[in-house]
């Protein structure tokens, strides 16, 4: 069986919802994509406003008759990404293998799985640099770290 050719994308400086739906569409499409620098990608908008919106989609999912009911949201800056790449997927038995071949790291790819991505070549998505965004962003990391996520030492190579 032939190895995919997988395609890298550096996340920082990107804005989230234009790259997840970039790479959503480049995965119908029978792609292989490493997302690397998870953290470090923006979401446009007021920070307290962002903030606000997902520490309420964190903490306010229970109710009394059933305190472990969904739906559940990430905190982890890769898990976080990758749910918003399988949201702007479809969900069939296509949208399910299209998202098995994205993968997503928090920082850089782990030392470990460095030989699977080493004829990756870089990829490009358009109109989703930060520089389009005026002063108003937040990082993934600031958004994560409030809804929760404790930066530990091993979660750093997670898959």
């Amino acid at each position: 069986m032939q190895q995919p050719e997988w395609k890298i994308l550096d996340a920082a400086d990107m804005i989230m919802g234009r790259m997840c739906s970039q790479v959503a569409k480049l995965a119908l499409l029978g792609e292989h994509i490493v997302i690397i620098n998870a953290k470090d990608a923006v979401i446009s908008g007021r920070r307290n406003q962002i903030l606000a919106k997902y520490v309420h989609l964190r903490r306010d999912i229970r109710n009394l008759s059933n305190p472990r009911r969904g739906p559940f949201h990430n905190s982890r800056p890769d898990t976080f990404l990758r749910q918003k790449i399988r949201f702007m997927l479809p969900k069939n038995h296509r949208g399910r293998e299209a998202l098995k071949r994205v993968h997503v790291y928090i920082t850089g790819i782990p030392s470990i799985k460095a030989s699977k991505y080493e004829n990756a070549e870089p990829i490009i998505v358009r109109n989703a640099s930060k520089e389009r965004l005026s002063h108003k962003y937040v990082t993934i990391e600031d958004v994560c770290n409030n809804m929760g996520w404790t930066r530990k030492r091993g979660n750093e190579l997670s898959a």
